[in-house]
């Protein structure tokens, strides 16, 4: 573990390896476990045991590479999945993120750091015709976390990529209930109703207007989903979580029209998830960038 640190911000950041950057789904590099405002306020939460499915060891700002070729490899073959390694296929199916996996081989990340910044370098080896050469550089100013994020196709075949940060968050751990309030500038008006799940089922979640929140505290997992083609154009798409009682917010800022949005929350985490999707030919990169904001109103 080691901390990036400015005036106002401590980040700290969980090696490869190293609890809980031990997931077979979240790239191992830049993974943001906790961030601190003014030495007292914390915003990462950590992915809760009580899902539908096995926690896959998410936490704080973790981004994950979707690209699954899995349905490319024979049973007894690797296939990789981006930013965490070669995973050998031991039934047909399709990658599953939480799965524990028997063999795995992680890629290496190379990094390096000084007081307020760090840079992350990941390379896979060829497989099955792909390969891609990752890069984040993590600045910390003020009260502000910037990432650049590249990704160079060093591969033989085309990559169509969607990649997003989960942005587990909280605001110092109060659970979910009306004083949280989830601005979206950009998505069509919720109204003020209570609003249904993905998959139809009624929801905690409450419309207001371009944004969110909560009808009540809830145990259970509640998301709601936007497509690119009902979000609003505007770079950055920005987005912010605030919490009316504590006087305390979050704010992103994302360089790239959303591919979708997924917001989901359960307990005391309101994940915000901004996808986005490119394509990299051979030879080619690709490069955007993210901004979080933390404050306070007091």
């Amino acid at each position: 573990m080691f901390s990036l640190c400015s005036k106002r911000l401590r980040v700290e950041i969980a090696e490869p390896g190293e609890s809980p950057n031990v997931s077979l789904r979240f790239d191992r590099a830049s993974y943001i476990s906790d961030v601190v405002l003014d030495g007292s306020y914390h915003f990462c939460a950590s992915e809760p045991k009580n899902l539908i499915h096995p926690s896959s060891m998410g936490r704080g700002l973790c981004s994950e590479w979707c690209f699954d070729v899995s349905s490319e490899a024979a049973i007894g073959e690797y296939f990789p999945k981006f930013g965490v390694g070669l995973i050998r296929k031991e039934e047909d199916e399709q990658y599953i993120f939480h799965k524990k996996y028997r063999d795995v081989q992680p890629f290496p990340v190379f990094y390096s750091h000084t007081e307020d910044s760090a840079h992350f370098e990941t390379e896979t080896p060829l497989c099955l015709g792909y390969a891609m050469k990752s890069i984040r550089d993590i600045t910390v100013h003020d009260n502000s976390i910037t990432m650049l994020i590249r990704a160079e196709n060093t591969g033989e075949k085309a990559i169509a990529m969607r990649e997003f940060c989960h942005n587990f968050l909280s605001v110092d751990g109060m659970a979910l209930g009306s004083d949280y309030h989830i601005a979206l500038p950009g998505i069509p008006d919720q109204r003020h109703d209570r609003l249904k799940n993905r998959n139809g089922s009624s929801s905690s979640f409450r419309g207001e207007g371009e944004g969110l929140t909560f009808c009540e505290f809830s145990a259970v997992a509640t998301s709601i989903a936007f497509d690119q083609k009902d979000i609003r154009n505007s770079l950055p798409f920005t987005w912010k979580i605030t919490h009316q009682g504590a006087k305390m917010w979050c704010q992103g800022e994302d360089y790239f029209h959303p591919f979708r949005i997924d917001v989901w929350a359960v307990d005391h985490i309101i994940a915000p998830e901004i996808s986005h999707t490119f394509t990299v030919a051979p030879g080619e990169s690709h490069e955007y960038k993210r901004i979080w904001t933390f404050g306070t109103d007091f």
